[in-house]
Parts: structure tokens; sequence; C-alpha cells
């Protein structure tokens, strides 16, 4: 873990992480008070799933043309230098010009984090030793979790100061850091650069990740349980949980943010347990995966049926620090069968796979809640998850990393090359 390169990875997307928290919250403030809509703010998440969208289906003809470190650092620059055009948008020309312009550079910035989300996630195996997987994966997510539960605290106490414009400032100097401090990584990646351009080579690279999910079983499996969950992750949404809390708890909407701090301390926690015994999770990954899928679906089901307040904190606690503990067993086993080249095409599919299905299922999930009842929207989730634990439990023999076999994580050699 003493790796200078992966500790300036990453450095370098905690304070990107940050400056998104920063992004999101400044944005939404000032498209509200320009508007007076919460359909306008709410276009903000919709633009994010479209563009992320689009932009992970296309990744895969970047990756093939560029290094990984090339793409985290490239991309970084962009968002900055379309951060500033935002700041100074905002700041000079918004009072007499329409939002539509923000909405364009909102979609671009999401855009490319379609490309350097999956670079940067693939770009980990290569900067850390195999055995050391788990433990890298785990400080990343504790670091984010960290970020998520207090930046948007402190990001509103800032806001309180230095008001709009001055935290997009801020944000900008985040993201100018963050790129710089990537520049340094070293050039490591030996990505294989496509040599054909012809338009069916180009739709079969960026059907490349799809191809490697669908032939390999244990990522077919892993994929499955993914997408049941993108469905059942739906229930989160504030437009659940706020009626939630009204209607199953009879609190004030204030237990909104209780709830939400409790899920985010949960994933703190679960990120701490897992770089606290990084080596003990290693040599049971499929376990944690099983185990943290049985205990997920249960916690959703508890929540979504319990009436007691207090009950609701504990229950979404433990829900979050499972739920972090088998995300972080998942990354770990899916960096581990896939080849470095390859691996960032099969994060790209995976991001498309959870954006179409978080966006569809959240429209679903609505329909439901509106139609009949909110508990049955939790009972619905739940089912989802006990799909997803039943494929992770039928198929158990399939999610093992073996040496000496195309899922060796022993010899990166022996990865999956297709």
């Amino acid at each position: 873990m003493r790796n200078k390169s992966f500790y300036l990875l990453a450095t370098g997307q905690t304070l990107a992480n940050l400056g998104d928290v920063f992004y999101i919250l400044v944005l939404i403030s000032i498209i509200y008070k320009a508007t007076q809509s919460i359909f306008y703010v709410s276009l903000v998440p919709l633009i994010n799933m479209v563009s992320g969208t689009i932009s992970s289906i296309v990744a895969p003809l970047i990756i093939d043309k560029y290094n990984l470190k090339r793409i985290v650092v490239w991309t970084q620059l962009c968002k900055t230098i379309l951060l500033l055009m935002i700041t100074l948008y905002t700041s000079y020309f918004m009072s007499d010009q329409p939002v539509y312009m923000i909405y364009l550079l909102v979609f671009c910035i999401s855009f490319l984090d379609g490309w350097a989300t999956p670079a940067s996630s693939a770009l980990l195996p290569i900067l850390v030793p195999d055995d050391k997987l788990t433990k890298a994966n785990s400080l990343l997510s504790t670091l984010n979790q960290f970020v998520q539960l207090g930046g948007w605290a402190v990001g509103g106490i800032l806001a309180a100061f230095l008001h709009s414009s001055g935290l997009f400032w801020l944000t900008f100097w985040l993201y100018a850091l963050s790129t710089i401090l990537m520049a340094f990584i070293s050039d490591v990646v030996k990505t294989e650069i496509s040599t054909d351009s012809s338009n069916s080579n180009k739709i079969l690279t960026m059907l490349e990740g799809w191809n490697i999910i669908i032939k390999n079983k244990a990522l077919l499996i892993i994929h499955l349980l993914i997408f049941c969950e993108s469905v059942a992750n739906t229930v989160w949404i504030s437009a659940i949980l706020y009626p939630f809390v009204q209607q199953r708890l009879s609190v004030g909407i204030n237990w909104w943010g209780y709830i939400n701090t409790a899920l985010l301390s949960g994933f703190l926690i679960g990120g701490i347990y897992s770089l606290r015994y990084s080596n003990f999770l290693y040599n049971k990954l499929r376990a944690s995966i099983i185990l943290g899928s049985f205990i997920v679906c249960i916690m959703t089901l508890l929540f979504g049926l319990n009436t007691i307040p207090w009950v609701s904190l504990l229950v979404i606690g433990l829900y979050g620090a499972f739920q972090e503990i088998k995300n972080i067993s998942v990354h770990t086993l899916i960096q581990s069968v896939v080849n470095d080249r390859l691996l960032a095409k099969v994060y790209a599919a995976e991001g498309a796979i959870i954006m179409l299905t978080f966006g569809i299922s959240t429209i679903l999930m609505g329909i439901i809640a509106d139609k009949y009842n909110i508990t049955l929207v939790f009972l619905v989730s739940s089912l989802f998850l006990c799909f997803s634990f039943i494929i992770v439990f039928v198929f158990k023999n399939m999610l093992v990393i073996k040496s000496g076999t195309n899922t060796g994580i022993n010899n990166k050699d022996e990865k999956i090359h297709c």
C-alpha cells in the first residue's frame, strides 16, 4: 500500500468527490433560486443519468485509444474547465440568461464522468498488488463515504459564508488540485491501441465489455446481482423516503436527515471494517457477497415494515454496513478476474446497466408508491434483493478465484483476456 501513485489517485479522487458534492449542492441552489421550480431542479439527475448512460456506452472507444491514466487526467482537467465556465456563467451572466446553458454544461460534466469512473476503477489493480485490492478498495470507499457524510454538512456551512459563487470557486480549485495530483501518477498503464477504425469494429468495441460479462459465469452472476440491486436501491431516493418518514414513521421531515446520516454512517463503518480486516475479507469474498446480500435483503424488508423511528435508524445503519462490505467484495472480485485492459470496458458496461436500470425503476417505483402505498415499494425492493441473494447462493461455486485458471488472481496473465 506504500505506493505513491496509489495515494495520488486516492487523494485526487477524494478531492474530486468532495468537489462533486459542493458542485451538486450549489447547482441545485442556483437553479431553484433562478426558476423557483422543483421540476427544473429534478432535471439535473435526469440529465446526469442520460449523459452518463450514453457516455458509458461509447467509453470503450476511448479506452481502446488512450491509456487509463491519460483518460483519468484529461477527463478531470476538462471537468475543471467546464466548472470554470459554469462559475463564470452563474457569476456574471445568469441574471439575464436562461438556465439551459447550465444544463448543457452539466450534461458535458456527467458525460466525462462516464469515461473517468471506469478508467479510475480499472487503474486501481494496476497500481496495487493483487492481494492488496480489498484494502485499496476499502480505503477508497471509506474516504468516499467520509466525504459523502461530511461534505453536505460542510458544504451547507460554507455556502452560508461564501455564497454560491464562492463555493463554486472553491470547487474549481478542488478540481484543479485533483487534476494536478493525478497527473503525477506513474505511467504504468500500457493499454493496447486499436488500429482498425471501421464502423463494425467500433460497434464490437462498444459491446466488448458486455460480451465479457455474458461469457464469464462469475461476472454474469455478479452483474445479475448488480441489476437486481439497482432496481431495489431506488427506495432510498428522496421521493420515496420523504413520504415514508411522514406516512409510515409519523415523524417530522427532519427524520429524513437522520435516516440519511444513519445510512452514510453504516457505509462508513462497513468501509472501516473492510479496511481493518482486508486480509480476512480478501480470503472470504464469496462468503461476504452471500452474507451481505442476505442481510441487505432482510434489513430492507424490516425497514419497510417498521413503524418505530429509532428502530429505522438501527436497521438502515446495519443495511449500510453490510451493503458496503458486499460492494467492496464485489469490486475486488471483478478486478481480480478481468485483464487490466478490458477491466475498464467491463466497468463501462456496468455503469450503463446501473444508470439505465436505476432511472427506469425510479419512475416505476414512484408509480407504485402513488397508486398503492409506500410499504409496497419496500416489499418490491426486498423481492428483487431476495432474487439477488438466491442467484449468488445457488451459483456460489462460480464466485471463486482460483489460481491457475481463467479467473486466477495470483497471476495477472491468467485473467480473462478474451
